[in-house]
């Protein structure tokens, strides 16, 4: 969850305790222990989560689906009640009252550093790469409102109309024939057409992997790039097939391209799985940085979660496009042992 990054942690912890409820399985005590606090800290919250109405306790504690029966719904209703949260969308969408208070903007402000970005309280403007705001207002958009990906874009084609945005890359595109299909099928401005675009190519992983084999089909430097990682990568791992590979190939050109428009690691990985990191990983991760120029920027740590992420989301693929179940068993059962003994 990106949000995660912005919200106080007070709200992380419902989240939290939230989606463990929402699983229905887990006792007081069995809460405690997954988020390493104590079942004082784990009684109070859900008190207070109770007293909101957003649980009730039956046999075991469940989210109250008479009043919310979209999980979903409820999360967001969370996220949108967080004090920095509010503050983060006035600065986002240029909102801020010029009665802003100091210590609120500091507090966010020690958020927003892991984003590289900085809200600056006497203009009220967010401050950081064009490419990092884009991103978050287009998410937004797409978790707050029912807006199909035309409107979305067209809401912020009439956001951007009298301001400015920096020019687009053209390094990116070996060829133009993508995005100027993308451009006159959803006629927006060119200035903005590209964060638009990977935006896009993001939902939707087969044009994804078209871009992919575009930048293959030329050769580019950093279709090159990913190459040179992939093969220290699968030299490291037993892959079950070639389809993970591929699948795996395809979703590390997608980390690539976001290092290379200056996206944090961190913002990648808040959209996916946390939690620890063999040492394999790390281990890989270094070796990365050694041999790719493009990484010296990255943090060893956020690389190793990047790659057990894209590990974890490739076979994720593969479990619903594995033509039968006795080989998508094999897959899963294979996968669970490499997250056990680190990958060897």
């Amino acid at each position: 969850m990106i949000w995660q990054l912005i919200i106080s942690k007070k709200t992380q912890q419902y989240l939290q305790l939230l989606e463990l409820i929402n699983d229905e399985q887990y006792k007081i005590k069995e809460m405690a222990k997954k988020l390493e606090i104590s079942i004082k800290t784990v009684r109070r919250s859900i008190g207070d989560l109770e007293h909101k109405g957003y649980v009730v306790k039956e046999t075991s504690w469940r989210i109250n689906r008479q009043h919310y029966p979209h999980y979903l719904e409820l999360h967001r209703t969370i996220l949108t009640e967080d004090p920095l949260f509010q503050l983060f969308k006035q600065f986002l969408w240029g909102l801020t009252s010029t009665e802003m208070k100091y210590t609120k903007v500091r507090r966010l402000n020690r958020r927003l550093i892991s984003l590289n970005l900085w809200a600056k309280g006497r203009t009220g403007n967010l401050l950081g790469d064009p490419a990092i705001i884009l991103f978050l207002q287009l998410r937004y958009l797409r978790e707050f409102y029912y807006f199909d990906e035309w409107e979305i874009y067209q809401q912020m084609d009439q956001y951007y109309k009298h301001q400015s945005a920096a020019s687009f890359d053209k390094a990116l595109f070996p060829d133009n024939l993508m995005i100027n299909h993308f451009i006159e099928k959803y006629k927006v401005q060119e200035q903005l057409a590209v964060y638009f675009f990977f935006d896009h190519l993001r939902y939707h992983f087969v044009l994804f992997t078209e871009f992919y084999h575009c930048h293959q089909k030329h050769q580019t430097v950093l279709y090159l790039e990913v190459r040179k990682a992939s093969r220290i990568i699968e030299d490291a791992i037993a892959w079950e097939s070639e389809l993970l590979k591929n699948i795996f190939r395809v979703k590390l050109f997608d980390l690539f391209i976001g290092i290379h428009q200056g996206l944090p690691l961190a913002l990648f990985n808040a959209k996916r799985q946390q939690g620890a990191v063999t040492p394999d990983y790390q281990h890989l991760s270094k070796e990365l940085k050694r041999q790719l120029p493009m990484l010296n920027n990255s943090r060893i740590d956020e690389l190793a979660l990047a790659l057990k992420n894209i590990v974890f989301a490739s076979h994720q693929v593969v479990f619903k496009t594995t033509p039968n179940l006795e080989s998508s068993l094999l897959i899963q059962e294979r996968y669970q042992t490499f997250l056990a003994d680190g990958g060897n």
